[in-house]
Formats: C-alpha cells, structure tokens, sequence
C-alpha cells in the first residue's frame, strides 16, 4: 500500500510542476492589446496538450462579447474573460502550436482560428498575470 501511495504522489506532483509552466508575450501595435498565454504541452503526461489563449484585457466586461465576435470566436451570452482559445490548422500544425513563438505568430499575423471564451475556472493555467485578479 505504502508503495502505490508513494507512486500516487510522485504522479501527481509530476502533473502539478506540468501546470506551473506558462510563457507571455504580446502583438506590436496596432494589436499591442492582444496578451498571449501559451502552455506547452507537458511530456510526462501523455493525455497533456499545449494551450495558446490570446486575451485583451484592455477591455470593459460589456465589450467582450463584440470583441469575442469580431475574433470569430463563439460565447453564449456574456463572456467571462477577454480572453479566447486560439487552435493551429489542423493539417498544418497537427499537434497544434508547440512554442510560444508559433501561438505568438498566428495570433498577431493572423493565422490562428479562434473558439470558445476561456473561463477562470479551467483549472490547466492561470490567467491572472494576464488580467489581474478575478472579480468578487
């Protein structure tokens, strides 16, 4: 028992160090307001993919959902976040972006497909260094 235990948490301390790692960056003007958060893929968990959001926070919660359309992403109703996944061509890029500085290229020239409103909640990255601290 002491020995699946033992495994149990060297796996889950595994997973959490996979977590912590996040790189920024930002688009030049005239998009200097697109905030990048790209989250490598962690390969000491086989089901771990990488995650780029782009995210404005220079915006007011009741411009979200204008500026989430304008990106071509869907929300329904009112977006959480300024904040959007942004997903590589599939045939292109299968395993999706796998730096930063790929996210960072299809965000601020225009390559990337964009999805869904990220939620605070996720629990896979942290989007306070891009927005601040959520909201009470």
């Amino acid at each position: 028992m002491k020995t699946s235990s033992t495994l149990l948490i060297l796996a889950f301390c595994c997973m959490a160090i996979g977590c912590a790692k996040q790189e920024y960056a930002a688009c030049a003007p005239p998009d200097q307001d697109h905030k990048i958060l790209f989250k490598p893929k962690f390969d000491g968990n086989p089901f771990s993919h990488s995650f780029c959001i782009v995210c404005n926070p220079s915006l007011e919660p009741e411009e979200y959902e204008a500026w989430v359309e304008r990106m071509g992403g869907m929300s329904e109703g009112q977006p959480e976040t300024p904040c959007l996944y942004a997903y590589a061509d599939r045939e292109a890029s299968p395993e999706g972006y796998e730096t930063l500085a790929d996210c960072q290229t299809a965000i601020c020239e225009g390559g990337a497909t964009y999805s869904d409103v990220v939620s605070r909640r996720n629990g896979n990255f942290d989007l306070e260094p891009l927005l601040g601290p959520a909201p009470e």
